[in-house]
């Protein structure tokens, strides 16, 4: 069974292997190569063939027309190649026409750049995309120190990416996004985009009938600095986030407040994992019904000159997991009064059911250190903040009618301004399992209607006044009220308020009761 193979054997194995090969072969004769379905054809084009010099200083906006006309021509999804270097080139150049899908692509942002040539003032961009899947990867895309309006960076048509790119020093906009045309479901990968004179990445909105905007954009690993206007702008609804930092943005802002981070005009957004940080105006700030539906997890907000966020007239937005720290001091200043509101941790001004939990918001009396700049930036420095805290509450709530629910959080009243973690006008703001420090057990004066603060199971009450009647609340709330003084009034049976017998405690004594529609019933008493 293992007899040793003769060299006689094994040639004649191998002889009748390879003769079983050449039938095989001999069997697929039909099948010649040309044959074949042919591979999917793919047009790489190098913008050097075609005359660019990419030594920083000529012209090169010729050569990288005729490179992409060649690239257009093949009729085929093409690659233009940008080898290292650095190729000036006019605005409006390089245009990717509807038709021809194309990815421009360099050897990465520190060895390919493409730099904006100086010439009569237009408000074309550097580059812009209006073909479907047309995508910019590996490169640097710089404003070349030009002035005007114009932007560095298009995305124009659906499925747009930008990857592995940083974008700096654009006259205006770093990356615009559905301004010309609908850039739905587009990509933004990598990056990192610095000084621009407008917004670092502005997503435009529908304006009139013109189908501009986007949709469902798709962002991760996104760094934005020193941006002259907010950040990053977004006018189009459903922009969906991760990992994307904005620090030290506004420095152009002006009187109009455009300063902030994130300045989101538009609805359902998600934010994962982003951090605001040192922003001359709010870390977040949703525009006037901006912010619909959408949600901040696990988020920084930090050192930013206004609130940590700021919400005007928005619904139903969600803040899960995240902490605002240090934030508002450059818009109160430090002398600020104890109750500004503008510079609370987080502002609901008129919103809606708003749903918070397990987040952190605190201050302290450290110095805020200013924000190093390098010598060749225009951006100003952010200011110090002397050794007082200024973010003046956890958080602020304006309007009667909010239904917002704070849940899980740290809102300690004594790392906060006013000592006070809560400032609301809403009696449906419903507040549990929280610490709020030495707001946790708040204390009231009897009046003959008192009107309960919207958090706390365990209300003090002080003063000689009998409470005659309670103000509204939410329905199915519980309260404990204790009445600290010897002399209390305490409290009587009538008007809306449904007990066993009136109270006339001696010091300490207690009622629980529960609100039902309008009514307070009583559940329990320690006397």
């Amino acid at each position: 069974m293992n007899e040793p193979v003769s060299p006689s054997r094994r040639d004649l194995i191998l002889m009748t292997g390879v003769a079983a090969a050449g039938a095989v072969a001999a069997t697929r004769g039909s099948w010649a190569p040309e044959q074949q379905p042919p591979a999917h054809a793919y047009v790489a084009v190098n913008v050097r063939d075609h005359g660019a010099v990419g030594d920083g200083s000529a012209d090169d906006s010729t050569a990288v027309r005729r490179a992409l006309k060649s690239a257009q021509a093949s009729g085929q999804p093409a690659t233009l190649y940008f080898p290292q270097g650095t190729y000036r080139v006019r605005a409006g150049t390089l245009v990717v026409p509807a038709g021809h899908p194309m990815t421009i692509r360099g050897d990465g942002p520190q060895a390919s750049q493409i730099s904006l040539k100086q010439e009569a003032e237009n408000s074309d961009a550097l580059i812009a995309l209006h073909a479907t899947f047309a995508a910019i990867e590996n490169l640097q895309i710089d404003g070349g120190g030009a002035t005007g309006e114009n932007d560095l960076l298009a995305l124009n048509a659906g499925y747009n990416r930008v990857s592995n790119c940083s974008v700096s020093r654009s006259p205006a906009t770093g990356i615009a996004v559905g301004k010309y045309g609908r850039s739905l479901a587009h990509v933004l990968e990598n990056l990192i985009i610095r000084d621009c004179g407008a917004y670092g990445i502005h997503v435009h909105g529908t304006a009139g009938e013109k189908d501009t905007g986007s949709t469902d954009g798709l962002w991760s690993n996104v760094d934005v600095g020193r941006s002259g206007f907010s950040g990053i702008f977004l006018e189009s609804s459903s922009q969906n986030m991760s990992n994307v930092h904005v620090w030290q943005s506004g420095v152009r802002g002006g009187d109009d407040g455009d300063q902030h981070g994130f300045r989101v005009a538009s609805r359902t957004h998600i934010f994962s994992g982003c951090q605001a940080e040192k922003n001359l105006g709010d870390g977040f700030h949703f525009d006037s019904g901006g912010g619909e539906g959408s949600v901040v997890s696990g988020c920084r907000v930090w050192e930013n000159g206004g609130s940590g966020l700021v919400g005007e007239g928005t619904g139903h937005l969600t803040l899960v997991g995240s902490t605002f720290t240090r934030n508002g001091r450059t818009n109160v200043g430090d002398a600020a009064a104890g109750d500004a509101v503008s510079a609370a941790a987080i502002r609901n001004e008129g919103g809606d059911a708003w749903t918070i939990t397990g987040c952190s918001a605190w201050d302290d009396a450290k110095e805020l250190s200013a924000v190093w700049v390098p010598e060749s930036s225009t951006t100003p420095e952010i200011p110090r903040r002397s050794a007082v805290m200024s973010q003046t509450f956890a958080y602020v709530e304006t309007g009667s009618r909010g239904r917002s629910s704070i849940t899980g959080a740290i809102f300690r009243a004594e790392e906060h301004l006013s000592g006070q973690s809560i400032k609301t006008e809403s009696s449906l703001l419903q507040v549990s399992g929280s610490d709020l420090g030495q707001d946790d057990a708040p204390s009231i004066r009897a009046a003959a209607t008192i009107a309960l603060p919207p958090w706390g199971d365990v209300i003090r009450v002080t003063g000689s006044q009998t409470v005659t009647k309670l103000g509204a609340s939410r329905p199915g709330r519980v309260v404990t009220l204790i009445f600290d003084d010897a002399s209390s009034g305490g409290i009587v049976s009538g008007s809306n308020v449904r007990m066993r017998g009136s109270l006339a405690p001696e010091k300490g004594a207690s009622v629980t009761l529960v609100c039902v529609g309008e009514n307070w019933q009583e559940l329990a008493r320690s006397v």
